[in-house]
């Protein structure tokens, strides 16, 4: 079947770009960005939904592991499957084709994902054949595009959605525009919001992650809510509910024995899940604005905060609280880094991508003086996932890198899946 995609100019509404302004009596030059939404139609986009031959990753987003294999997101493209039974050699083996995608998450042979606003479910028995079961429509909440512009809801008598925005500069003359540019779109497209250890069958996600499973229950955050869905039957999964989480900005979810640690853009919150249907709030660790990943070993939980323009804020370090107490966390100890996105943790050993300021490795087992072992500079680096003791898997601006962490002082570079040159 031909995908069949559509363009319509975006209504311009004059109150929203244009107030009290009157055109003749204009005399300043103004540029407006105008957006043109996409559209597909469902018919065409669902059958897109597919697995297809292995594609060069282009732009590597959030990384997966599920016993032999390294599942990459192809950020609002699809899946990347890689075939790790040798971490010095992995193979590209296959793609999965889904548009809108970011998160990723495996029970058994059941792949959860995200396709814009809808949770779909594949059957991965075979890798190298993913298989189409369901979806369930409208659950996950709307991504924003970069501009702000909402991404995958229906339109057209709900026949069509939107899959992009083309954009095009105009200039005017205008005294009474207060600024020099601006954005302008149909106000019905714009958006409100500014995205362990492993249970037995399911693999195994990295910090930045807004997709985990606990308890036989799939657990998805959006920018104020965890949801939970019941997937004792793993290919039928189904919708139990959603707790509000006060002060918004949620960014990422991490599970730890019957708890999950939610990071928001100013908090650390925890939540049980003793009834997994409905998860509870048990405490707020708040900090400063900034982005805020979270991964727990034992009773301490590590927290990386950065600054950045997505980020708000100033403050770039790695802090360390004591959960023993899910009450009443409390914070151990904070350490200066640069700019540090995902982080790791195993047996002691913590492993913190500082951004455009490389990979860092650090002694961890005593809170008040972790230390670092190795920074490897070079590198652009997004999230880790470490994995069978001694291994890492890191996701990087320029491919996805493993390493042999056996020697902290010295990690062993065993291989890196390149991506499309750009």
């Amino acid at each position: 079947m031909r995908t069949m995609l559509f363009k319509l100019p975006v209504i311009i509404a004059g109150f929203l770009a244009f107030s009290g302004c009157v055109k003749e009596k204009c005399s300043r030059i103004t540029t407006t960005t105008i957006y043109t939404p996409v559209y597909m139609a469902k018919a065409d986009y669902w059958a897109s939904v597919k697995s297809e031959t292995p594609k060069e990753i282009g732009i590597p987003g959030k990384i997966y592991v599920k016993d032999q294999y390294i599942f990459v997101n192809e950020i609002q493209k699809g899946i990347h499957v890689i075939d790790n039974s040798n971490p010095r050699e992995p193979k590209n083996v296959a793609f999965l084709n889904i548009r809108g995608n970011v998160d990723i998450a495996i029970k058994g042979n059941t792949l959860y994902a995200d396709s814009y606003a809808d949770l779909v479910v594949f059957n991965i028995i075979d890798p190298l054949h993913i298989s189409f079961v369901k979806k369930l429509d409208n659950i996950i909440a709307y991504p924003i595009n970069s501009a702000g512009l909402m991404m995958g809801q229906s339109v057209r008598n709900n026949d069509s959605i939107v899959v992009g925005y083309t954009t095009r500069d105009t200039t005017y003359e205008c005294e009474c525009a207060k600024r020099d540019e601006y954005l302008v779109y149909d106000a019905a497209y714009s958006s409100n919001s500014a995205a362990f250890k492993s249970n037995s069958g399911t693999g195994k996600g990295g910090s930045m992650a807004r997709f985990t499973i606990a308890k036989d229950y799939l657990y998805t955050v959006n920018w104020s809510q965890v949801k939970a869905f019941d997937i004792s039957n793993a290919a039928n999964p189904v919708h139990k509910g959603e707790q509000n989480i006060p002060g918004g900005g949620i960014e990422t979810i991490f599970p730890y024995g019957e708890y999950l640690f939610i990071g928001s853009s100013n908090a650390m919150h925890i939540y049980d899940i003793i009834d997994p249907a409905a998860p509870k709030k048990r405490s707020t660790a708040t900090h400063f604005r900034a982005c805020d990943p979270v991964v727990v070993e034992g009773t301490k939980a590590y927290v990386t905060v950065r600054s950045g323009a997505a980020c708000g804020g100033s403050i770039n370090e790695l802090q360390v609280f004591d959960v023993s107490n899910v009450d009443q966390p409390v914070k151990l100890a904070s350490y200066q880094m640069k700019n540090p996105f995902g982080l790791g943790v195993s047996n002691g050993k913590l492993f913190i991508c500082e951004g455009a300021f490389g990979l860092r490795f650090m002694q961890g087992a005593d809170f008040a003086s972790i230390s670092t072992t190795k920074l490897i500079e070079g590198l652009t680096t997004y999230d880790v996932i470490p994995y069978s003791d001694k291994n890492l898997l890191v996701s990087a601006a320029d491919g996805v890198y493993q390493y042999d962490y056996s020697a902290m002082n010295n990690p062993v570079l065993l291989s890196k899946i390149n991506i499309k040159k750009r």
